[in-house]
């Protein structure tokens, strides 16, 4: 389902598709658990929609990226901040934290969506 496609998805888009495009019978829970599964071993990336729900697409790059997310279809454009990248690692330096990780959202609605 993933690998046919470059948007990001939420579980419950993913379950209704397996049921009603494949026929496949599958729990909503055992979806999230598959997708959390994938996304701990990095097999698929994740990115939060506006309303908070976890989307999920294959990760196509080992970097940490950031997106700009169309707000209705879930189209992506991965970029890399290294100005992110390098405040997270200082802030983290100075004030002797470890494990730091940020999240950043950029949302809007895609060219395709709005009939640019």
């Amino acid at each position: 389902m993933l690998q046919h496609s470059d948007r990001f998805r939420g579980a419950q888009e993913l379950h209704l598709d397996l049921h009603q495009r494949h026929g496949v019978r599958i729990g909503l829970v055992t979806v999230y658990r598959i997708l959390r599964t994938f996304a701990d071993k990095q097999i698929t990336e994740t990115q939060r929609a506006e309303d908070g729900e976890t989307l999920y697409r294959l990760r196509t790059t080992p970097e940490h990226r950031h997106y700009l997310l169309c707000r209705r279809c879930g189209r992506a454009i991965g970029f890399t901040a290294s100005e992110f990248e390098r405040l997270t690692s200082q802030l983290a330096e100075q004030n002797r934290y470890t494990d730091v990780v940020h999240k950043i959202d950029f949302y809007g609605t895609c060219p395709l969506c709005t009939g640019i």
